[in-house]
């Protein structure tokens, strides 16, 4: 391991999800490249899940390995009333993003990502 690598700390950067549309997931293959975990401020639809994963794989090489992803539905539709549900439908209907968080990092940082229906668990 290169001195440099052995005293870099862990660096977590929050994207507002707008921001990450609108930027079209440009600068987060960089930042996992830097061994920066990216947390998203919203749960990331399968299509979106596979472009990251689609361009992350084109990158891949001896020094960027990869990377782990996992996402959390927040608001769980089965403790939800109905007035619960039509207001989380119209939220994400005005904000295009669904209520939740997304964390992706790179394979040589974060090790598993592990997923119940409740929690996300990093192991880095």
């Amino acid at each position: 391991m290169k001195d440099k690598e052995k005293h870099m700390g862990l660096k977590i950067k929050v994207i507002p999800y707008e921001k990450m549309k609108e930027q079209r997931f440009n600068g987060l293959v960089k930042d996992l490249q830097q061994n920066t975990i990216v947390m998203i401020d919203a749960k990331l639809t399968a299509k979106e899940e596979a472009q990251i994963i689609a361009e992350t794989m084109r990158k891949v090489s001896d020094k960027f390995s990869g990377i782990e992803l996992g996402s959390l539905d927040i608001s769980s539709e089965e403790n939800l009333g109905n007035l619960g549900k039509i207001k989380n439908a119209i939220i994400e209907r005005i904000t295009g993003k669904k209520r939740g968080i997304t964390i992706i990092g790179p394979a040589r940082i974060i090790h598993k990502i592990k997923k119940n229906p409740k929690e996300l668990l990093v192991h880095i």
